[in-house]
């Protein structure tokens, strides 16, 4: 041990080199901030963001591995560090897709670079979060950011007029209904902090093993739900959804869509598990009716889209509800699922909305439902990692959306909540009638229209990726599962529930 490490551990000081990849996520934006001022060198800008994240992934391996607690307000652990991972790695990917889609689009700004990194800052906040005050900053930080990304389709091209006009509405309406869950979560933290005294998970956690939770406390985990659902856009919460994810550009509908949704999961499990273990059974019941409501009101107002993008946006409302199915089983099983499907949705999702971005390329391509027919023969490779993700989402094996629905069915099961795992199954049949539609019109018509697709290197490589680990997780999927259902134990442990 070096004489400044006896130092810092001798005056209690916490050892900063776990947070080395907050750190360079941070100081990579800044950089970039100041290229887009200074340079406004477009490659430049690109290659530092990649550079930087690329740092900070692997920066990631290199911490030590143990709970390390920062002041009480930030843990490092071994589930912040999974899903760091794949947070900082689900960037990565997107990122890929931003440079080429927007010159075509000609909005290729500097901005969209270093407030993604911004946001994912505030998520890599989130998911290290033990204490309500930093996870508020980290989801304010996430929430901000996002709401200028949604609103950026900035363009002189008058063809485009209209996408400028879409994103405008959507990032207000976002902004307006996301600043409405900000109220709602700010007062359920005033709510915890009366009735507790305290921002501090554990400390919450043990006043309600201790005693009845007290009317306040109640009321701050209802409000507390509420807010959540409504940044995760669970149904009846959902409404800035369809409109932010069909009127931002696609690869930030692709960012929104996976990786701020992955990262809010990823706090709603700490908060639920480590703040509130002793009543999360007892709620476990409100979050069946989310997860239901949120199945049927995403898959059947899909069915009735023909905007292949607004009709992903109601599929995502849907997975939420698969996803929150599995916080309604709440015992080490149903933990586990929730994490795995967590996991394999960022590979489904990313491909199905990165193929949309390299198709919006090519000239009169409008994601209308039109727009596929004939894809199959135009563009076979394309068309081809389309089907593998719809099929996935679907939960069709041998592809891993059908290992993740079943860990989320058996988990209801056990849990004997079998009306939910009865909703589960139809609404999957149900959803086969907009997925298939789409693999339908690919395959079985013959083209409307001539597209000129330009489909470049990267983005055949991420659709490529994405489509083999789809498949490679179907047929084994026992790694992530063994690694979700290892996250769960540990968590639990934590707790001892």
């Amino acid at each position: 041990m070096s004489i400044i490490q006896q130092i810092v551990s001798a005056i209690g000081i916490p050892n900063f080199s776990v947070l080395w990849p907050e750190i360079i996520v941070l100081i990579t934006a800044f950089i970039v901030f100041f290229e887009e001022l200074l340079t406004k060198n477009r490659t430049l800008i690109t290659a530092t963001t990649v550079v930087g994240l690329l740092v900070a992934f692997v920066s990631i391996f290199f911490i030590k591995q143990g709970d390390i607690t920062l002041y009480g307000l930030y843990i490092v652990d071994s589930y912040a560090l999974y899903f760091k991972v794949f947070l900082i790695a689900s960037t990565l990917i997107i990122i890929g897709t931003y440079r080429t889609y927007f010159e075509n689009k000609e909005i290729y700004f500097g901005e969209f670079y270093y407030l993604t990194l911004f946001a994912l800052l505030g998520m890599m906040i989130m998911v290290s979060s033990i204490n309500l005050f930093t996870f508020y900053v980290g989801l304010e930080l996430t929430s901000i950011t996002t709401y200028i990304l949604v609103g950026m389709f900035i363009t002189k091209r008058k063809e485009l007029k209209d996408y400028d006009y879409k994103s405008k509405e959507a990032a207000f309406k976002y902004l307006i209904i996301g600043g409405a869950g900000t109220a709602i979560i700010s007062y359920a933290i005033a709510f915890l902090y009366g009735a507790s005294g305290t921002f501090d998970f554990i400390e919450i956690s043990k006043m309600t093993f201790s005693e009845e939770p007290s009317l306040g406390l109640i009321i701050g985990l209802v409000l507390l739900i509420i807010g959540l659902a409504l940044k995760a856009a669970a149904v009846p919460f959902h409404f800035w959804t369809p409109d932010a994810y069909e009127g931002a550009p696609t690869p930030i509908t692709n960012f929104m869509a996976v990786v701020v949704k992955v990262a809010t999961f990823a706090l709603i499990l700490r908060v639920l598990i480590q703040a509130f273990p002793y009543v999360s059974e007892d709620w476990s019941y409100l979050w069946a009716i989310l997860a239901a409501l949120s199945m049927i009101v995403g898959n059947f107002i899909a069915l009735r889209q023909k905007n292949v993008k607004r009709m992903l946006a109601y599929s995502s409302i849907a997975h939420t509800g698969y996803i929150t199915a599995a916080l309604a089983a709440p015992t080490g099983m149903g933990f586990a699922a929730f994490l795995f499907y967590i996991v394999i949705y960022i590979f489904m999702a990313i491909g199905a909305f990165a193929a949309l971005s390299a198709l919006e390329k090519s000239e009169g391509w409008t994601n209308h439902i039109d727009d596929f027919k004939g894809l199959a023969k135009n563009n076979p490779f394309v068309a081809l990692t389309i089907l593998v993700f719809m099929f996935s989402m679907l939960g069709i094996p041998p592809t891993v959306g059908f290992m993740g629905k079943l860990g989320v069915f058996f988990a209801l099961i056990g849990s004997d909540i079998w009306w939910l795992a009865v909703v589960l199954v139809i609404m999957s049949i149900i959803s086969a009638g907009y997925y298939l539609r789409v693999v339908s019109v690919m395959y079985m018509y013959e083209p409307l229209k001539k597209f000129d697709f330009n489909i470049n290197f990267t983005e055949k490589t991420i659709l490529f990726v994405m489509a083999i680990i789809v498949l490679i997780l179907g047929i084994y999927p026992t790694l992530f599962w063994s690694f979700s259902t290892n996250l769960s134990t540990m968590l639990i442990a934590h707790v001892g529930m």
